[in-house]
């Protein structure tokens, strides 16, 4: 089994057997776990107020206050309201029971007496399925955060310069020309934050079908680097286009394939000092070449020359919510959606997307469409 992530836990035990919740502790300290041991219901409130605990084994037939009602009160706290529970038994295997104890939100029973195997597998699976939930919590919270700071920078704006163009009247005609842009490209950067959200969201919905045709992929590289041709110009940044000889057309949808090239092309730019170079180019491809290309494709490579990724954050690279920091820079602005809606888009087609880099020495992304 996979091993978790190398961090201290806490269980709490809560059981009125106390040669249960002893025997239970020695298990799991054996197994280097911080445990909590409770005889009640009310102790195991008590201690869950008071500490931090990752997972709870909770006996259900006991006085006073018995297991279902001990984890109903617990859902009702925000802290402890999506605490992982195991209900430990001795007979209740019910339908209705469990029924009951699975609209509380348990997360597992076990019978007793306790198999000593099953509880360390249990218990090591339902906190490496935390972790993994609670990891992409954060990242949905950062990604949320960022977001609504990307959109309220130029909101922010637009709001100002309107402000200013109603309200003053002796505005010089430059001036009043250059709010207008600023504006202009303010609204042009929301539209694009929400743009990238709206694509990812369809692509995983499959709410969009590829309107397939023959594509000829030499002519929608060239548009998209025509598109990019200012971005790089700003920057200084030199971008060369070299086509092997041989078939340019694929069955694709074209709109969707120049928005991988537009993608991978801003991506470049973004990441590469001045004066630097991007370079583009297609080869055919036969089975057996790297990365899964096992049918005859086209394979388009975006080669940079600008800060690399980080072997660390090269397996995350095409998760959505991701963005890209590095030593060298912080995160550019933007939703980290990108490369994320490139992954969806080429596995659409059949294709596969993959990535080659060395930190500060640049970045090759690839992305293949079959031939046929």
């Amino acid at each position: 089994m996979q091993d978790l992530p190398k961090e201290r836990y806490s269980i709490l035990i809560v059981d009125d057997e106390v040669a249960n919740v002893d025997a239970l502790g020695v298990m799991l300290e054996g197994e280097q776990y911080d445990v909590f041991r409770a005889t009640g219901g009310e102790q195991g409130l008590e201690i869950l107020e008071k500490e931090k605990i990752d997972l709870l084994l909770l006996d259900i037939v006991m006085p006073r206050l018995d297991g279902f009602e001990t984890l109903s009160r617990l859902r009702v706290h925000k802290k402890t309201k999506d605490l992982p529970v195991i209900f430990l038994t001795g007979f209740m295997r019910d339908p209705k029971y469990m029924e009951k104890g699975f609209s509380l939100g348990v997360n597992e029973y076990l019978l007793k007496p306790i198999d000593p195997n099953e509880l360390l597998v249990r218990v090591k699976s339902i906190l490496r399925m935390t972790a993994a939930e609670n990891k992409v919590k954060q990242l949905q919270a950062d990604f949320f955060s960022m977001l609504v700071h990307d959109l309220r920078g130029p909101l922010t704006a637009v709001r100002a310069f309107t402000q200013l163009l109603l309200e003053e009247k002796n505005i010089k005609a430059e001036d009043r020309n250059q709010m207008v842009k600023n504006i202009e490209g303010a609204s042009a950067h929301m539209l694009d934050l929400i743009n990238d959200i709206l694509d990812l969201s369809k692509l995983e919905s499959q709410y969009v079908t590829l309107d397939r045709t023959p594509v000829d992929l030499k002519k929608a590289i060239d548009r998209s680097m025509q598109r990019m041709k200012p971005l790089a110009m700003k920057k200084s940044i030199a971008l060369h286009f070299a086509y092997t000889a041989g078939p340019s057309l694929v069955s694709a949808d074209e709109s969707k394939i120049e928005q991988v090239m537009d993608n991978l092309l801003m991506n470049g730019i973004k990441f590469t000092n001045e004066g630097g170079e991007i370079g583009v180019a297609v080869h055919e491809a036969h089975e057996g070449e790297r990365e899964g290309v096992n049918i005859p494709s086209l394979v388009v490579c975006v080669k940079d020359n600008g800060i690399g990724i980080t072997a660390k954050a090269m397996p995350f690279i095409f998760d959505k919510y991701r963005q890209l920091v590095t030593s060298s820079t912080a995160a550019g602005k933007g939703t980290g959606l990108g490369l994320a809606i490139c992954k969806n888009i080429v596995d659409a087609h059949g294709g596969k997307i993959w990535l080659e880099s060395t930190e500060h020495a640049g970045s090759s992304f690839y992305f293949s469409l079959p031939l046929k």
